[in-house]
């Protein structure tokens, strides 16, 4: 009886962890947008991104990544961004800022590194049929 009470209490406090981690996961959950500049203010180091949902600020600090070595003084009103952000303390805190050109560059690369592991997948798989077939 002692053992069975101290598994239920061992799983409720696994899950209680677990909710915890998931409710803090929502709260900075990462956002993306993408669309043109349409305000940028170097003062207060924001930019304002009109997307299809509207328009977002977004404060950007030093650690804020920048397209191809740029930095917030070199984005114009009218540019074409995307940019990933989290919601922190009421504001949303920019962590990466990419040009579309960028953006495609880097979905061909991710999609190029898709087919070669579905590949090597796939080279895997017949291996290990011949190797099946050889032992018969």
């Amino acid at each position: 009886m002692k053992k069975a009470l101290a598994i239920i209490v061992s799983v409720l406090i696994v899950l209680s962890v677990v909710g915890l981690s998931f409710a803090n996961d929502k709260e900075h959950a990462t956002k993306e947008i993408s669309g043109e500049v349409t305000a940028v203010d170097t003062a207060a180091n924001t930019l304002t991104i009109k997307g299809k949902d509207g328009e977002v600020v977004l404060t950007t600090t030093d650690k804020t990544r920048f397209a191809e070595g740029k930095t917030l003084a070199d984005v114009k009103v009218g540019d074409k961004l995307s940019a990933k952000y989290s919601e922190k303390d009421g504001m949303m805190m920019a962590w990466e800022v990419i040009t579309k050109k960028e953006m495609k560059k880097m979905e061909k690369m991710k999609m190029e590194k898709e087919k070669e592991e579905m590949k090597m997948e796939i080279m895997e798989k017949m291996e290990m049929k011949q190797k099946e077939k050889e032992k018969e």
